[in-house]
């Protein structure tokens, strides 16, 4: 229950609600500009963030530190540097809040019906991919999580403002959108970022989509298939949800990426970053190059295979992906070794047809009925 006070402001931000107080105007100021558009709520039992008085610094400037639920999460910092600690704090109560969700570090978008997850490490360019993408028409779900549904494999929406480096400031400026309140503060290691107001925002969707994005200066934009024992990898390497253990994740993640394409992304232009993306949702086809240097969207062959093209990996890749999430993930190894292999090598499988020679199929075409994925063949 939050203590009685008549500053408090409260916001219902996708699923969750955010109760501020501050003992700073500007603060309080920032945080209903940004989120206007949100509803007000009276929940009592949201998540409750406090920007508190924290002495003075040596030369005199008033400090401040960021308390969430209670427990302090940043400080003492000056005034200008004070915001970003207010939207991380939001984040993390999101994170020990949320164990009904799959949570990825990823941004999370919606384009038809269909939910596109976009995971990575800070610094891959998420959040200016997701500006680019909402410049564009789609519909907003957030910048910083993909927050999936453990037992529908939706993505719901966490409308959060987008938080931009100075690095991508022209770029969103050329997109048409604009920084709340024009001006940009001071993230610690991140240097100055601007925040944009969650606008067109989306409703929850099936994951279709997950594509990897990586962003490299005076490039080309790419898009290469990615192996969904990889893609499964990565979106454990990226998981918020810490606390899930192994038994109850792995088999999570591994429904996820069998209903979806997964992707690598190299980032570039954005119309042909876009362009590109979009040509994915095509599926009656298989994807067959990337963009040309014109900015042309890819050609596709007249393949009857509904997925799309994938060089079959090798038997030493097979076993190196194989022993990499045996590693990691130690619920895999109360598989035999051959079967730990087999089973977190996508596209590949133990083909029950070969099982008592332990060999294993190189794609899920060599398969006797072609249904290896993440998983021992399942033909009989």
């Amino acid at each position: 229950m939050l203590p009685e006070r008549t500053e408090w402001i409260r916001r219902r931000i996708g699923t969750f609600t955010v109760a501020l107080h501050s003992e700073h105007a500007g603060i309080r100021r920032e945080f209903a500009t940004l989120y206007s558009d949100q509803t007000d709520d009276p929940d009592q039992d949201g998540i409750s963030i406090e920007v508190k008085k924290a002495g003075r610094s040596r030369v005199g400037r008033r400090l401040y530190s960021v308390f969430a639920d209670g427990e302090e999460i940043g400080g003492p910092h000056v005034a200008s540097g004070v915001f970003p600690f207010v939207e991380w704090a939001i984040n993390l109560r999101v994170i020990a809040r949320g164990p009904q969700f799959l949570q990825i570090h990823a941004a999370s978008m919606v384009y038809g019906s269909s939910a596109f997850v976009f995971p990575g490490d800070s610094g891959c360019g998420k959040s200016t991919l997701a500006a680019m993408l909402l410049a564009r028409g789609w519909k907003y779900l957030c910048d910083e999580f993909a927050l999936i549904d453990k037992r529908t494999l939706t993505a719901h929406p966490f409308p959060k403002a987008l938080c931009i480096k100075a690095g991508s400031y022209e770029t969103v400026r050329r997109l048409g959108l604009t920084f709340a309140r024009r001006r940009d503060y001071l993230k610690a290691h991140k240097g100055r970022v601007g925040y944009i107001r969650p606008q067109n925002i989306g409703n929850s969707g099936p994951v279709r989509f997950i594509i990897f994005p990586e962003y490299q200066a005076d490039s080309t934009p790419q898009l290469r298939p990615m192996s969904r024992a990889r893609a499964a990898l990565e979106l454990r390497r990226c998981s918020f949800s810490r606390d899930l253990p192994d038994e109850e994740g792995i088999p999570i993640i591994t429904r996820l990426v069998e209903q979806a394409e997964c992707f690598t992304l190299v980032t570039g232009d954005p119309r042909r970053t876009c362009d590109l993306i979009e040509s994915v949702t095509n599926v009656a086809s298989p994807l067959v190059g990337d963009a040309d240097s014109a900015g042309a969207p890819p050609t596709r062959s007249g393949a009857t295979s509904q997925r799309f093209a994938r060089r079959p990996p090798s038997r030493r890749e097979v076993l190196r992906v194989g022993a990499k999430v045996a590693y990691v993930a130690p619920a895999v190894l109360a598989l035999s070794a051959r079967d730990a292999f087999a089973a977190t090598s996508i596209p590949s499988g133990l083909c029950s047809s070969l099982v008592q020679t332990g060999g294993l199929c190189e794609t899920d075409t060599d398969c006797c009925t072609g249904v290896c994925n993440l998983g021992v063949c399942s033909s009989s």
